[in-house]
């Protein structure tokens, strides 16, 4: 695989699709919980889903997380965003794609400047220096109906405490989304 650098992109359709021209990596779809029924406001709390696939479409890891609620949507975005990245270089990989539905936060991250300073500086700087870390790093943009499992896996972190991860696996009430998923595409 070539990869000379952070790279950006940004796709439109609906369904997960591995892009043809990667090779060799995986693809880390962060979605955070900014819809209402993500951010859990009565215990000012928000969600965070990470799912990790590899260039089949299958599932290679998963994560629901509850966060304290950000003051603002896209730190939240930021936050996922480097959380997306830590859980990726904590299980081992070195090369990926990170999707997201925020193009504020992709297209910082792919700048590799601190252009973010009115949603949090240092939350984007984190993020960068998570991203330092992977030997191949590309940033694409999707829609939020591209990024439906990680949604779903947002909106679980309602029912945790903390933090869940599944290895090769999505919990129960994701598994319908990863299937129709998997299916279409």
């Amino acid at each position: 695989m070539f990869c000379s650098g952070p790279m950006f992109s940004q796709r439109a359709d609906k369904l997960w699709e591995f892009p043809a021209t990667v090779v060799s990596c995986f693809l880390v779809r962060v979605q955070r919980g900014a819809l209402p029924y993500d951010v859990f406001k009565e215990e000012e709390k928000a969600g965070i889903g990470v799912i990790i696939r590899n260039c089949h479409g299958m599932v290679m890891a998963s994560l629901s997380q509850k966060i304290s609620l950000p003051q603002t949507v896209v730190e939240m975005e930021t936050l996922a965003a480097t959380r997306a990245l830590e859980f990726s270089l904590e299980l081992g990989f070195s090369k990926a794609i990170l999707e997201g539905d925020s193009e504020t936060v992709i297209k910082a991250l792919q700048d590799g400047s601190p252009s973010l300073a009115p949603f949090g500086l240092l939350l984007i700087r984190d993020a960068q220096e998570a991203a330092n870390f992977f030997t191949c790093i590309s940033y694409v943009h999707v829609r939020r109906n591209g990024n439906y499992v990680a949604h779903n896996l947002a909106r679980y972190a309602r029912h945790i405490t903390g933090f869940s991860v599944w290895m090769e696996d999505v919990p129960f009430q994701t598994l319908a989304a990863y299937q129709a998923d998997l299916l279409i595409s």
